[in-house]
C-alpha cells in the first residue's frame, strides 16, 4: 500500500489517501476541508471507504460531501459521534467550508482490523485527544496514521470536549510499542518516526507533562 498526503484548509489538516497500486483500491482518511482537492488527488483510484481517526470537524468536514458523490461507508468510533455537530470554535465550520457529517456506517469501537477491497489496516484504539480516537496501522507497509494523537515533537491537545490527559498518555505508550522505523503520519505537520518520537518528543520522554 502507498500513502498520499493532501494538506487542506487554513489550519493545514493532513488528509491521507491509502491505496493499492495494483488494484487501485483506495480509502480516504480524515477528509477535513477542500473536498474537490481531495477528490482530484484520487486521480482515478477506486474509492472503497472513508475512515476517521476522530470526530473533530477539521477532520470530518468533507465526509458528507464525498459520500454524496461516492456511495462508500464511513468508519468512525461511535464514542466521537457527539463531536460531529460540535463547532469547537466560533464560525469554525464556516471558515473551513464544511458539510454536515453523517453518522458512521461502521463503529470502530468494535473493529480491530479493516479490510475493504485490497486495503488492510489494523485499528489501534488511541483515545485522549477525543474519546473515540483511533490510529490506522500497517505492519506490512510500515506506517501508522495517528490523527491528532501524536505530532512530530508534540501531542494532541486535551482541553477540547472529551479530551483526557490520562487516556492520551496511555495511547502514546501504545504507539511507542510499534517498531522503531514505523513512519508516523499525523493529522497536522510533518511526518516522523516512532524511534524519533520515543527519543526526542518531550511529552514522551517526560520532560513535559501531559495536561
Amino acid at each position: 500500500m502507498r500513502v498520499k498526503k493532501v494538506t487542506v484548509g487554513f489550519i493545514q489538516e493532513n488528509c491521507y489517501i491509502i491505496y493499492d497500486e495494483e488494484s487501485k483500491d483506495a480509502v480516504i482518511v480524515d477528509p477535513g476541508a477542500e473536498g474537490d482537492e481531495i477528490l482530484e488527488a484520487l486521480n482515478g483510484l477506486n474509492l472503497r471507504a472513508i475512515l476517521g481517526t476522530h470526530g473533530h470537524i477539521d477532520h470530518v468536514g468533507q465526509v458528507g460531501y464525498i459520500k454524496s458523490l461516492f456511495k462508500v461507508p464511513f468508519y468512525l468510533s461511535n464514542r466521537d459521534k457527539f463531536l460531529l455537530k460540535e463547532e469547537l470554535f466560533p464560525s469554525f465550520s464556516k471558515a473551513l467550508g464544511t458539510y454536515p457529517c453523517p453518522e458512521p456506517d461502521y463503529d470502530l469501537d468494535g473493529i480491530d482490523r479493516i479490510q475493504v477491497g485490497s486495503i488492510h489496516l489494523q485499528v489501534i484504539k488511541t483515545p485522549g485527544h477525543t474519546p473515540g480516537g483511533v490510529s490506522f496501522y500497517s505492519k506490512e507497509d510500515n506506517f501508522v496514521l495517528v490523527g491528532d494523537t501524536l505530532f512530530s515533537g508534540s501531542i494532541g491537545r486535551t482541553d477540547l470536549p472529551g479530551g483526557d490527559p490520562f487516556q492520551l498518555s496511555q495511547s502514546l505508550k501504545r504507539l511507542m510499542e510499534l517498531p522503531d522505523d514505523t513512519i508516523v503520519y499525523s493529522g497536522h505537520g510533518p511526518n516522523s518516526r516512532i524511534d524519533k518520537e520515543r527519543l526526542t518528543n518531550p511529552f514522551i520522554t517526560g520532560r513535559f507533562q501531559i495536561r
